[in-house]
């Protein structure tokens, strides 16, 4: 198992996206950005160890069809969503999927690496002893 899997971003508005890698390179995480959840589909070989950390609303596939159609093809990427435009459809619908957390932008610092450490926990107790 890869010690330090990448959060992979997926966030359409490329300063958000470009923010959010710079922040996760700062403390210690390493990371692989996309544009759109079209783009993500096309680079994931299915069975890459990481976490997603995916903005809501974008442009074509959102944040939460993207999740479910990993979930469709069997892939069990936990995710953290992200949007400033949370609504409680959207939040019901977030509820029936695999995700970590969700972040309301704008978020801390501290919140982002609450969510990381979340993940990494998981990560730690799957490992064998």
């Amino acid at each position: 198992m890869n010690p330090h899997p990448p959060v992979f971003v997926v966030e359409d508005e490329e300063p958000v996206r470009l923010s959010l890698a710079k922040l996760l390179r700062a403390i210690g995480v390493p990371s692989r950005t996309f544009a759109s959840a079209e783009s993500f589909l096309t680079s994931y070989a299915g069975d890459e160890a990481g976490c997603l950390l995916v903005d809501i609303r974008m442009p074509g596939m959102s944040g939460l069809d993207l999740i479910e159609e990993l979930e469709r093809r069997g892939i069990a990427l936990p995710a953290i969503v992200m949007t400033g435009h949370g609504d409680e459809k959207s939040l019901q619908r977030l509820n029936t999927l695999h995700t970590i957390g969700f972040l309301e932008k704008p978020f801390s610092v501290g919140q982002l690496k609450e969510m990381i450490g979340r993940w990494r926990s998981t990560l730690d107790r799957a490992e064998p002893a």
